[in-house]
């Protein structure tokens, strides 16, 4: 279970590792001078407008993001025949001031730049590590159908309730001596989930899957395996989608160390999507479940040693996490 554990862990830090720093360069900071306000004006606006068009965030404080793009412009005396200026630009990594890009643009006048303010921009930001959004890189987000796959690692909860317990704890000891004491458990086991979901609406989906996890209720394993349903809310960004969702999930195939096993669950949870290529995406799980009608109930396995009482009773409930990849068939209009 610990050696699960630890490789889940790493999986979803390279993960959210990779998400945040991806997250991260996407936040680019502007700033620059010139010798006519027009000219300071025309750069920055239209840098900011070239930098969310690209997919960039730009923010209103240098510390705030990774990058800063750099202009200077002043007047070009090499020709005395014409009014010329020249505006260098520079891509700076704000960690250590170095100077990533740096190139010069001459031109008369500002209506010539129109025409050069997106390869300006773009020449200057090549080394930064984001992809330039197009039509086709948002259709990840807007298909028919995904097929969904993930690695789980669920957390089940037993809460002991005292039905036949001795001082609500503990079972009785034939020998006379003190009861023995029961108590809550808490297992966390590996599982998998497969499934289909269909984007009915852009902001409204339903997954049908299949889950599957093993099961260690004191040492006995076993597997636990459902039928699940998920009702899914689409929040679009543009980089990312976050998916609350509610869920219900029909159990089946469980251990015969159980007299009675809650055969519904009800919860709910989200998803944190990223864009995987063309058409995948991964995500980030994270849901909490909670099992009905009634108590799991085990039987007594100790029985030879404390023979009351014959059934131990425990409110049953699951928090999941997971990390998975869903693939898009059919693209759908926006």
């Amino acid at each position: 279970m610990v050696k699960n554990g630890v490789f889940f862990t790493i999986l979803l830090l390279l993960a959210v590792s990779s998400f945040a720093q991806d997250i991260r360069n996407r936040y680019i900071y502007i700033e620059g001078t010139a010798s006519r306000s027009d000219h300071a004006d025309f750069f920055r606006s239209n840098f900011s407008m070239e930098a969310n068009g690209a997919g960039y965030v730009v923010t209103s404080s240098k510390r705030d993001a990774l990058h800063t793009l750099r202009y200077n412009v002043v007047p070009d005396n090499s020709d005395p025949d014409y009014d010329l200026y020249v505006v260098t630009i520079s891509l700076i990594r704000n960690e250590d001031e170095a100077q990533l890009v740096t190139f010069d643009f001459v031109f008369a006048d500002i209506s010539e730049l129109y025409t050069f303010s997106r390869t300006l921009f773009l020449n200057a930001t090549s080394n930064i590590p984001l992809p330039i959004m197009t039509g086709e890189d948002e259709l990840w987000k807007n298909k028919w159908l995904y097929l969904r796959a993930s690695f789980d690692y669920p957390i089940t909860f037993y809460l002991l309730q005292p039905n036949g317990l001795i001082g609500g704890i503990g079972r009785y000891n034939p020998d006379g001596g003190a009861p023995d004491p029961l108590d809550h458990i808490i297992r966390g086991m590996p599982g998998a989930t497969v499934g289909v979901e269909y984007q009915r609406f852009n902001f409204l989906s339903l997954e049908v899957n299949f889950q599957m996890d093993m099961g260690d209720t004191r040492n006995n394993y076993f597997i636990n395996m459902g039928l699940g349903v998920e009702l899914k809310g689409i929040i679009k960004f543009r980089h990312i989608m976050l998916v609350p969702y509610g869920a219900f999930t029909y159990a089946f195939g469980s251990s015969d160390i159980f007299v009675y096993y809650p055969p519904f669950a009800a919860g709910g949870g989200a998803q944190l999507c990223v864009r995987a290529g063309k058409n995948g995406v991964i995500f980030i799980d994270a849901k909490y479940m909670f099992s009905f009608p009634g108590d799991a109930v085990m039987h007594n396995l100790e029985r030879s040693l404390y023979p009351e009482p014959a059934e131990i009773h425990y409110k049953r409930s699951q928090l999941g996490i997971g990390l998975g990849y869903k693939f898009g068939l059919l693209d759908k209009k926006r």
